[in-house]
């Protein structure tokens, strides 16, 4: 609380002061023919030329830019041309100051975006030899983002976070801009302006950032041009192309379960402030749900000392983990496991749809808990014989689930183990074909035991 109250007041006193160089519109360049006007000129040049044919807007540094070299490819594959006519004002070297200026210039008329997606900061947290103090980073993003809303009022804007750089987490830089992303994303409104944390899939589970997802410790390779992209997507797709969106992969409360959103509020509650590390939590639905009623002391067992936190829900659909992920349950605390199960409920939806579902919540999580590992354990055999229907609808979707590729996940899969060698799910671990006993309980306890034992 001190520190908030303390930067609030930092940030307060700069807001009063004469407005820093962050805030100030500036090119790179004044001269006609160097290269950063030359390029300033050509994109007014292809925005008057294209109009309102544009509808997703790249705002950038080297970063953005670099789609045109570097990430050339991943751009190629998803944003040249159809379906979202995209234009890249990534500028390499550029500023928070230098992205005024070219708003202020003309790179934001003459069209309406739909989606607008910015990244921008690293080089005033340190470029040039100087580095600027980051309330300053913080206010001049700020400035970018009502520049840009003052010409394209109609469009969302994606605000990314900015991506790592430096090796370990304890880089000065890196450590800047942690800060200013901790801060940015209070800009988020979810609404017009949506947060967009991507950069910390690029880190493995020590926070260290390798040459092969960005080759000089900053610019990313092709392989982080596409997890950026991966994450990017769903977000460009629910705006630009609302309809195409699948509905598992939107968020959606339980309006019916009054119970439900209790729950959820008083789970908020109780995490409020609370910093403490939980070393592994449940989230999911009622597969999940039942380590904490059918088998609570398997659960315990496979726990031994560790602490746990029951983010589980009977009857949640996907979209509904998915919603509680998005407000508020992963937040406020530390988790070293998030140990995620999702969909049994969604069998009126096609695998396709499910799938996409739960590789939202898994982003989600990410997006929420840097540095947890992330455990998916899929859809348990449901249907008493491997070729019923059931039993078909959850092969499909857990073979779309595994090709789910995000940092540091592992699959925890006891399929085989609930099987006999048939195929067939006996009545001794589901009377119903559907539903876990206690005897089906602890074989999956003990599949996630002996994760848990060498793992955390």
């Amino acid at each position: 609380m001190k520190k908030l109250l303390l930067l609030s007041f930092l940030l307060t006193g700069l807001l009063q002061a004469a407005e820093p160089t962050s805030c100030t519109p500036v090119p790179q360049s004044y001269d006609p023919n160097y290269w950063w006007m030359i390029r300033h000129k050509a994109k007014l040049e292809d925005i008057k030329e294209r109009g309102d044919s544009i509808e997703v807007v790249f705002v950038g540094d080297s970063i953005t830019h670099n789609y045109e070299s570097v990430g050339l490819s991943v751009w190629n594959k998803h944003f040249n041309g159809n379906p979202y006519n995209t234009l890249n004002l990534g500028y390499g070297g550029d500023q928070t100051q230098n992205v005024l200026y070219r708003i202020q210039d003309g790179e934001f008329d003459g069209y309406k975006a739909k989606a607008i997606v910015l990244m921008i900061g690293t080089n005033n947290s340190g470029q040039y030899g100087y580095d600027e103090p980051p309330g300053d980073v913080i206010i001049g993003i700020k400035k970018v983002l009502e520049g840009i809303q003052a010409k394209q009022p109609q469009a969302k804007i994606i605000l990314c976070s900015i991506s790592p750089r430096g090796g370990s987490k304890s880089d000065t830089l890196r450590v800047r801009n942690d800060f200013i992303n901790e801060e940015i994303i209070k800009f988020a409104d979810g609404v017009n302006i949506i947060w967009c944390d991507w950069g910390n899939q690029m880190l493995d589970a020590d926070g260290r950032l390798s040459t092969n997802m960005c080759n000089d410790l900053l610019h990313p390779t092709v392989k982080g041009y596409e997890i950026w992209v991966k994450n990017v997507l769903p977000l460009l797709d629910q705006i630009v192309h609302p309809d195409t969106t699948p509905s598992c992969a939107i968020p959606k409360v339980r309006k019916e379960k009054t119970w439900w959103t209790a729950i959820g509020v008083r789970r908020n509650e109780i995490m409020n402030g609370d910093a403490s590390i939980r070393d592994v939590v449940f989230l999911g639905d009622s597969q999940l749900e039942g380590f904490y009623s059918v088998d609570s002391a398997k659960r315990k067992e496979i726990l031994a000392n560790k602490s746990d936190f029951n983010l589980t829900f009977k009857n949640d659909l996907v979209q509904n983990v998915l919603w509680r992920a998005k407000y508020g349950e992963l937040h406020s605390f530390t988790a070293r496991a998030i140990i995620i199960a999702a969909g049994n409920a969604n069998t009126n939806d096609a695998p396709e749809n499910v799938a996409a579902g739960i590789e939202a919540l898994v982003r989600g999580a990410r997006e929420r808990q840097k540095n947890a590992r992330l455990v998916i354990t899929p859809i348990l055999p449901m249907g008493r014989e491997k070729d019923s229907a059931l039993r078909k609808w959850v092969d499909a979707v857990n073979a779309l689930v595994k090709e789910i590729s995000v940092n540091n996940i592992f699959f925890v899969d006891p399929t085989e183990d609930l099987l006999d060698e048939n195929g067939t799910l006996p009545e001794e671990f589901s009377k119903d074909g559907v539903t876990l006993t206690k005897e089906g309980y602890d074989v999956w306890g003990d599949c996630l035991g002996k994760w848990i034992k060498s793992h955390l």
